[in-house]
């Protein structure tokens, strides 16, 4: 009984430590954009889930919610990736003026075929990301996005990455980030007035 206890504890104190991780990571790439000047992401030729070519003309094309992860990640991703769904709901006919893109970070893994596979779980409205990994890395890195590639011990892996969503306006320009788990109505506000800039 005691043995069961001190497991369930230690589960729980792990998955706090995890969540503080992300959160911390997200505030210092919040600053970092914050204080970075010009459109981000440096020219990129990648593969989208559907199997087309992607660019970076393509992200600015229109207002963009840029979220970063990957198919085999056991909480954050999925927990975004539901939210995310959600909020574009509620948003209405309003969604389809943002581009939303997940973008993975184990693009070792996730293939475009595997990428589609697992966003058609959640909506049709969320692009998917992959490609060449060096490509992929380098496009990770130019969008200053934080990713640590952990060894769990066993022959596998799993990856901390920076868990916020990106709110680009038209053009590339940081407008904002959506941080973990944010309240439901301040994060569909904030797509509000992301969909609202392709207007003006």
């Amino acid at each position: 009984m005691k043995k069961n206890l001190l497991q369930e504890n230690y589960i729980k104190q792990a998955f706090q430590i995890t969540v503080l991780t992300v959160v911390f990571i997200a505030c210092i790439f919040a600053y970092a954009q914050l204080t970075r000047p010009g459109p981000l992401g440096t020219p990129f030729t990648l593969i989208d889930s559907s199997g087309k070519t992607v660019t970076e003309a393509d992200i600015r094309a229109k207002p963009a919610a840029i979220f970063f992860g990957y198919t085999m990640c056991p909480d954050v991703c999925p927990t975004t990736l539901l939210e995310l769904t959600n909020w574009l709901e509620k948003l209405g006919p309003d969604a389809d003026k943002i581009g939303v893109w997940f973008f993975t970070v184990d693009p070792e893994r996730d293939t475009p075929q595997l990428m589609h596979e697992y966003i058609s779980v959640f909506s049709d409205r969320i692009i998917g990301v992959s490609g060449d990994p060096k490509k992929i890395h380098a496009a990770i890195e130019s969008f200053n996005i934080a990713v640590e590639k952990v060894d769990s011990g066993d022959g596998d892996y799993t990856y901390n990455h920076t868990a916020a969503v990106l709110l680009l306006n038209k053009g590339g320009h940081l407008r904002g980030i959506i941080p973990y788990q944010e309240k439901d109505e301040i994060a569909v506000q904030k797509l509000k007035s992301l969909a609202e800039s392709a207007d003006r």
